[in-house]
């Protein structure tokens, strides 16, 4: 194996075509990769690449207080089974250690993060990472929305900018700290909606395609259909960008998306972890 060089943002649109072999279940665009594997303002982030006259592998760890992930670790068909996967997570780890972190997971990196965990459908991955002492923690679930012949909101929703997002704080801060980041980032992008101060909903933050997050102040869930105008709102948007389909990533509500917009689960994570 050759020695795996540090990657950046440059190189954005290699990783994205690397995906096409590489990661069946996620072909991810350049700007996904951009803004899910690459975007991270605030902690320490490594991603490392092995090249054989093309991109072999691609590994991303990044480092939050006492705990790390696994954003991405990914190896060419062509070259599995020799134990580049492996040394290209034990560079990880090591990162994750010296930068102070005492537990490490893998893909769930919130608020910025590739995959919601591992798909099993990957079952080398599952075995791989079992075998290196991972256990699993937990899961997550996609539900994918059809965007043909969607519904019309009934209240009035607007894109977000500063003065919006500003006029939401309060109640996000406080009802949902876990996605001021993901939120601040959709409004720079300019793509988050909102319905007047009370709700919002938000599209293509980190992947291409993906909806999410969304939410309503608490005290008006259920009843004057925010939350239905906003999720319908960011998808009428997600149409007109060209999607066919959109998947609600990470999806918590499944019987609210599933009453509003027929959205189905059409993928399963799960969470590995373990103390460094």
């Amino acid at each position: 194996m050759n020695e795996p060089v540090q990657l950046t943002a440059a190189d954005a649109g290699q990783i994205a075509a690397f995906t096409r072999v590489a990661c069946p279940f996620d072909l991810l665009s350049t700007g996904s990769v951009e803004r899910s594997l690459f975007y991270e303002p605030d902690d320490p982030l490594l991603v490392l690449g092995v090249f054989d006259g093309g991109l072999d592998a691609v590994a991303a760890g990044v480092v939050r207080g006492e705990n790390a992930w696994v954003k991405l670790l990914a190896v060419h068909p062509r070259v599995r089974l020799q134990g580049i996967g492996a040394a290209l997570l034990e560079r990880i780890e090591e990162f994750a250690r010296a930068n102070g972190a005492s537990s490490i997971h893998v893909g769930n990196s919130a608020p910025f993060f590739v995959v919601p965990g591992v798909d099993p459908r990957s079952t080398e991955a599952v075995c791989f990472f079992q075998a290196k002492g991972y256990k699993r923690t937990g899961d997550a679930v996609n539900q994918s929305v059809s965007l043909n012949a969607l519904p019309e909101p009934e209240l009035a929703c607007r894109t977000a900018g500063a003065d919006e997002l500003a006029a939401i704080m309060p109640w996000v801060r406080e009802h949902y700290p876990h996605w001021i980041a993901e939120v601040t980032r959709a409004v720079d992008l300019g793509t988050c909606v909102v319905c007047e101060d009370v709700g919002f909903a938000c599209y293509d933050v980190l992947r291409d395609g993906w909806f999410g997050p969304m939410a309503t102040r608490p005290d008006l869930r259920g009843k004057r259909g925010v939350g239905t105008s906003t999720l319908l709102t960011a998808l009428h948007r997600m149409r007109s960008r060209g999607y066919e389909h959109a998947d609600i990533v990470w999806s918590g509500p499944l019987l609210f998306y599933l009453k509003t917009v027929g959205a189905r689960v059409n993928r399963v994570f799960w969470w590995f972890g373990k103390k460094l």
